[in-house]
């Protein structure tokens, strides 16, 4: 079969395989897409509905957040109500006549009265030590003895702001009969002693209030809805349950096959039926809100995608035949004409075009080869430009070399002459002359390890200072790691000889000194030379650098270290007269590829 397919593939054209590809197109999709489509649907329709349903958590979860943070507010305001703070000072302390107790008890009753106003509070209460005759009230006001109340410090004292939701469940009231209570509690303190507390104030709130939140969750299928802390059931909501199944489920087997974590959506399967489980996390709380929604429902709304899937595949394939036969030759015809002109390419045709047509994938390839055809001219002519540019450098510096074999013997010779007349100090500077041409030809080499490049510029300088008289001071400081690097040759020594010419030498009388330092950063090397010359203006420096001031020392330094290591590199000065200048110079720890990287002419910086 395959070795058919081989003969076929190699030996029939472009347009006849494409009509063959779109036969098959018409027969194989039928099955393929109506298959996958419709097992596709469900657990798509699945993932929708999880995360619309999700959301629909989270925003449960902010107006519960919303609630419970308006309750939190009115406690705040009890507790810092200073009429309030004054009535429980003077009632800690035992200081009330029957008239103030009287007196009091109306003003606590009406503070708390006024704030029960809120939608969300059922009753606000008082627990404080049993001293003030009011707390008999057992309604609004309640007395606590010494034990509870150090429960209720200790306790609370621990929790965040010294205050705690809890789950009371059914509550039984005096004047209300006994409802199903979510309270917060919160410790007050006695703001003129805050390490005493004054009591305990509850805000009650109905379970009901938590439910209708849970109720409004507008989750068009039947869901089941709890808001829950560690393993109990705060309230809970259950939309259309006979259709559930799960109403009645233990809670301990539900969390234990959900699990859940802040934010998900997961299936899970009780009792032979599979549910998408969902949890979120409430901001301000421990709590979080749980669902369940019947998996089979959301099953069923992908019964009319997959008609509506299987109509269209049977109608783009009855389109895609009757459209085999325009297409394949159009298509055919294009690439035809892009594959001639890449022939045109390979016989050195540079710079050959297509027209494009249309906005395909064959309109991409030709633009793309439109651009590469351009590209590969404007690159040969840079590359041509570049290397005619570094031989140009190069020609520069081989016009200053001399027969080296010739300039050693002579330097040689010298120096044996100047010790046989007992002239050691001639002898030196030949010998720092001879180490100086030596290491500055290098054998023909462009390349030299960092170690002797700075050897290159101690030679130099001894050879200088017998010029100065031993006034001039180098100070080298340089990364260790630099030393076997291998760096184009002849960088440092012409920035030292600017240094020494243009700065020391026409600083007038000052004793030279010269710095050079070196730090390597990745890949990239930067080096600088300071002295304390006569420095420069901003328009003195950039004539130096390219060529018009002082020679063209550095700036032929400039341009090489661009040819070697890309437009990044090179050379730039800071100086102000009177002040020295310092020359810093960047390269990388090897020279760039001028077909990968796209070098350009050098420029100056």
């Amino acid at each position: 079969m395959w070795r058919w397919i081989g003969r076929f593939d190699s030996r029939t054209s472009l347009r006849s395989k494409l009509l063959v590809a779109f036969a098959l197109l018409v027969l194989v999709p039928t099955v393929a897409i109506g298959f996958f489509s419709y097992r596709k649907s469900s657990s798509i329709i699945q993932e929708q509905t999880s995360r619309a349903y999700l959301e629909a958590l989270r925003q449960t979860s902010i107006n519960l957040s919303y609630r419970m943070t308006e309750v939190e507010n009115i406690s705040y305001i009890v507790y810092t109500n200073d009429k309030l703070q004054q009535m429980l000072r003077r009632a800690r302390a035992s200081e009330l006549t029957t008239g103030q107790v009287m007196d009091d008890y109306k003003d606590i009753k009406e503070i708390l009265h006024n704030l029960e106003t809120s939608r969300n509070i059922f009753r606000i209460r008082l627990l404080v030590p049993s001293t003030a005759l009011y707390t008999t009230e057992n309604i609004s006001l309640f007395g606590l003895s010494d034990s509870e109340f150090d429960g209720y410090r200790r306790e609370l004292g621990e929790a965040k702001n010294m205050m705690a939701w809890k789950y009371l469940g059914p509550t039984s009231y005096l004047d209300a009969g006994t409802k199903s209570i979510i309270s917060l509690q919160r410790l007050m303190k006695d703001f003129n002693n805050v390490t005493t507390s004054l009591g305990v104030i509850a805000i009650d709130v109905e379970e009901r209030t938590f439910t209708d939140v849970l109720q409004n969750m507008n989750l068009a299928l039947p869901y089941k809805a709890m808001l829950i802390k560690d393993q109990s059931v705060i309230a809970s909501y259950a939309h259309e349950p006979e259709r559930l199944g799960i109403d009645k489920a233990p809670l301990s087997d539900i969390l234990r096959l959900g699990g859940g974590t802040d934010r998900e959506a997961r299936t899970i399967q009780y009792d032979g039926k599979t549910y998408l489980y969902l949890v979120q996390q409430l901001d301000n709380v421990d709590w979080k809100i749980v669902a369940l929604i019947p998996t089979v429902n959301i099953a069923d709304q992908s019964d009319m995608l997959g008609v509506y899937i299987l109509l269209l595949s049977i109608g783009l394939i009855a389109l895609a035949t009757a459209l085999a036969f325009l297409l394949s030759g159009r298509i055919t015809r294009r690439l035809s004409v892009l594959a001639d002109k890449m022939k045109g390419i390979e016989h050195g045709h540079f710079g050959e075009t297509v027209k494009i047509e249309g906005r395909d994938e064959i309109s991409l390839l030709q633009r793309r080869f439109n651009k590469m055809s351009g590209q590969i001219e404007n690159l040969i002519g840079e590359v041509y430009r570049v290397t005619q540019h570094k031989q140009q450098e190069e020609m520069k510096v081989l016009e200053g070399r001399i027969n080296s074999h010739f300039l050693y013997n002579t330097l040689d010779s010298v120096k044996w002459m100047a010790l046989k007349s007992s002239a050691p100090d001639i002898a030196r500077v030949v010998t720092d002359l001879s180490k100086f041409f030596r290491i500055g030809l290098n054998r023909g080499k462009d390349k030299i390890p960092f170690e002797k490049e700075i050897e290159h510029v101690r030679a130099y300088v001894d050879i200088q200072n017998v010029r100065f008289g031993g006034a001039l001071r180098t100070e080298f400081s340089f990364d260790p790691r630099l030393q076997h690097i291998e760096i184009i040759k002849l960088i440092l020594q012409p920035v030292v000889e600017n240094a020494i010419i243009h700065g020391i030498n026409k600083a007038g009388g000052r004793d030279g000194l010269i710095l050079l330092r070196g730090r390597l950063v990745d890949d990239e090397i930067v080096l600088l030379v300071a002295d304390n010359g006569a420095g420069m203006d901003r328009e003195t420096a950039a004539g130096v650098l390219d060529g018009t001031v002082g020679g063209y020392g550095l700036s032929n330094v400039h341009r090489r270290l661009q040819l070697y290591y890309g437009p990044a590199c090179g050379v730039s000065i800071r100086s102000k007269p009177g002040a020295g200048t310092v020359v810093r110079l960047k390269l990388k720890t090897a020279p760039v590829d001028p077909l990968r990287n796209g070098v350009r002419s050098a420029t100056y910086s």
